[in-house]
């Protein structure tokens, strides 16, 4: 079913991002092979630095901001606050991870570096201000709540982000680099990341699968117990400057996620549609990653000083290399092809076409049998500190982001062709 046509914003507010975000996961693959000898090594270096930005700014964040454009006013029920905000916004996050990356990439933390962060920021600040417009107007509900409390992590996690990128080039912080940089990594992870892919993939999962139970009250477990383990985690290390609850704050964490597990299976276990296609198995393939690098960082805490470089590198790249990644193919074929077809359909001549008309849904199988052997052997590589599996895995990682590139966009160019037809 359609959204009310003013709850459906334009395409200059969600296609760009779609196509930035999907040109960066082909450069991130190929950055993953040029610098595959970097990942046996420690992981604060620069072109893993620069590798990890990019797959947060320029893969992830922009197409979750895209993402969420079309979401926010779905969910909340009412229009875009400015549709046309996310214009300058998508020119700013871009411009500023090119900069950004390259900087890392080459280590010349200086004025470009800067501006970079700061045109970062400014684009979280007013996305987060233009998503807040939005759901502060319409109902009140938990993944209206996710989708809040995440964007403010997310502008926390670059406030912190910036003050380590001077920190580098102008020691000012009490404690040593890193350990701000764990504090800085786990709100962007914990905070943004999953507390945004739980509230929308709970209004969405539901929805594609016609279930017919929802257990709201797993996910307000789910809510509290990641923000107060967060807040902990952020209070004690800028307050305290300490890290002896870290371990508790894991564990609160984990029973956030632990209680969205339950609600996703109590779904499927009601759901009307069974039958999953290709997008939706993947989005269970990477729920089901997601336990890979929270073993890891398990591991981490437990072994505390002791722990190898390479467990905290496989930990970053199975979050956003398998979690992330993985989640974000499967849901671009679930999301995509509806705002395209919502577009087209508008003035509702070309009633025969439906979603799934707009994409193939073989080639969202092919993507993802290339992609997560690729996955697994640069994580073993990662692990065992073996180039051959890392260079094996990255080859196929581009094969898989280069798939899923053209499929975007093939799909993208049906938005033009329909609304060619219906002039």
């Amino acid at each position: 079913m359609k959204p009310p046509d003013e709850h459906i914003p334009p395409k200059a507010a969600i296609i760009p991002y779609y196509l930035v975000a999907a040109f960066a996961f082909v450069l991130l693959s190929v950055l993953c092979l040029i610098a595959g000898r970097a990942f046996t090594g420690h992981y604060f270096q620069p072109r893993i630095l620069a590798i990890t930005h990019l797959a947060v700014f320029g893969w992830a964040t922009m197409i979750i901001f895209g993402a969420s454009n079309q979401l926010a006013p779905v969910i909340c029920e009412r229009r875009l606050y400015n549709e046309k905000l996310p214009v300058p916004i998508i020119a700013l996050l871009t411009s500023g991870a090119a900069l950004l990356v390259t900087s890392f990439w080459n280590f010349t933390l200086n004025t470009p570096a800067y501006i970079g962060g700061a045109l970062i920021l400014t684009a979280v600040i007013l996305h987060a201000w233009n998503i807040y417009k939005t759901a502060s107007a319409g109902k009140e509900n938990i993944v209206r709540d996710f989708m809040l409390i995440a964007h403010l992590w997310l502008a926390i996690t670059c406030t912190i982000g910036i003050l380590l990128l001077v920190n580098l080039g102008h020691p000012f912080l009490p404690e040593e680099h890193l350990f701000y940089l764990k504090i800085h990594a786990s709100i962007g992870m914990a905070g943004w990341f999953l507390q945004l892919i739980i509230g929308v993939s709970s209004k969405l999962i539901p929805m594609f699968l016609l279930s017919r139970t929802e257990e709201k009250k797993l996910l307000n477990i789910s809510y509290y117990t990641i923000n107060i383990g967060l807040t902990l985690l952020l209070l004690e290390g800028l307050v305290f400057r300490a890290s002896w609850g870290r371990l508790l704050y894991f564990v609160l964490i984990l029973a956030g996620i632990v209680a969205y597990g339950r609600y996703v299976r109590i779904c499927y276990k009601t759901a009307m549609r069974k039958q999953l296609d290709n997008g939706m198995k993947q989005t269970f393939i990477a729920l089901t990653l997601i336990s890979v690098p929270f073993v890891l960082l398990l591991i981490a805490l437990i072994t505390n000083n002791n722990v190898s470089p390479s467990t905290i590198t496989a930990f970053g790249f199975a979050f956003f290399g398998g979690f992330i990644s993985t989640i974000i193919m499967g849901q671009t074929f679930k999301t995509l092809p509806f705002i395209v077809w919502m577009h087209i359909t508008k003035p509702n001549t070309l009633p025969e076409v439906m979603p799934k008309d707009l994409f193939n849904e073989k080639w969202v199988k092919g993507q993802m049998l290339a992609f997560l052997p690729g996955y697994i052997l640069f994580l073993a590589g990662i692990l065992l500190r073996q180039t051959v599996p890392i260079y094996s895995g990255a080859t196929l990682m581009i094969l898989a982001s280069a798939w899923y590139f053209i499929h975007v966009v093939l799909i993208i160019k049906k938005l033009e062709n329909g609304t060619r037809h219906n002039r």
